[in-house]
């Protein structure tokens, strides 16, 4: 009888546990070195690595129908991971939509870390899609942005997006900055091949500023991609980071999209490249610092 109420009671426990994962991550993200570092410099009012999630409504459902959406993983149970024992997991399913993002054709989980200092600074995370990852063309996939606090479109966005000039449902991970602040075209960093059943290193150096003096940089598994000179954010904004999986115009599909999954590992940010700590992803930031686009 004794043996009987204590498995009883353990798959009580084991139960809690599974059902409460969104809150795990973000009570854990803000001490597990193993996923994010770096992030007790960022400051949202008094609080320090403040970590959220969006949208806010996640926390207010039933916790036995979202707990998919968000997981901290582990290496032993056969999870990618990119460095260490553990990674985050996103998982959005169709349907999963909260609050404002059900009222507005979006289906949504990403974390949110707020707010980066309106000075140059380098962030870095590590991306993994599934071998098995779908494509959801016409719907709107971002994987990741640097949002401003206002309602004003995202600073800049990443995809897995089409190729608006040849039409074709190529997904990748693209970078689109906002309208507002330079020409609004998309880059291509990596094709949908090089992502699937693979880790891809994403580190960003930029200098927020509403004045010309700005620049955002990206580096693609150490090779500098991407450049944009001139003010990288709106006047009066406070800077947010995003991670997870945002899909809108979910209407323009004919019919329910597929589940996707997206890993996420080595969240880091420091003022420079050397507080990053790169070495142990295999980088050295004299070779960083030193590239330009050619």
């Amino acid at each position: 009888m004794k043996k009987l109420l204590g498995i009883i009671a353990l798959c009580f426990l084991w139960c809690t546990f599974s059902a409460a994962e969104v809150e795990k991550v973000l009570k854990e993200i803000k001490k597990n070195k193993d996923i994010a570092q770096g992030f007790n410099n960022v400051k949202e009012y008094d609080q320090r690595n403040k970590w959220r999630i969006t949208n806010k409504k996640i926390l207010e459902s039933d916790k036995n129908t979202r707990k998919h959406i968000l997981q901290i993983v582990n290496k032993n149970d056969g999870f990618p991971t990119r460095h260490g024992s553990q990674s985050i997991r996103f998982e959005v399913r169709d349907g999963d939509s909260w609050g404002w993002d059900s009222r507005n054709d979006r289906e949504r989980v990403e974390l949110i870390i707020c707010c980066f200092e309106k000075k140059t600074h380098w962030n870095a995370w590590s991306i993994y899609l599934p071998k098995d990852f779908p494509i959801i063309f016409p719907t709107k996939v971002a994987m990741g942005q640097f949002h401003g606090s206002g309602d004003n479109p995202p600073e800049f966005m990443f995809q897995n997006q089409f190729d608006k000039y040849s039409k074709s449902k190529s997904g990748g991970y693209w970078v689109t900055p906002a309208e507002s602040i330079s020409d609004h075209v998309s880059k291509k960093l990596l094709d949908q091949k090089d992502m699937l059943g693979k880790w891809n290193d994403i580190l960003v150096n930029v200098k927020w500023t509403h004045k010309d003096a700005g620049f955002f940089k990206i580096w693609i598994n150490g090779k500098l991609t991407y450049e944009h000179r001139g003010k990288t954010h709106l006047k009066g904004e406070e800077i947010e980071h995003q991670l997870g999986i945002y899909r809108s115009f979910v209407s323009r599909s004919p019919g329910p999209d597929p589940t996707q999954i997206v890993f996420y590992d080595e969240l880091r940010y420091a003022k420079t490249c050397k507080k990053l700590k790169l070495k142990d992803l295999g980088y050295s930031c004299e070779d960083i610092e030193n590239q330009s686009l050619k």
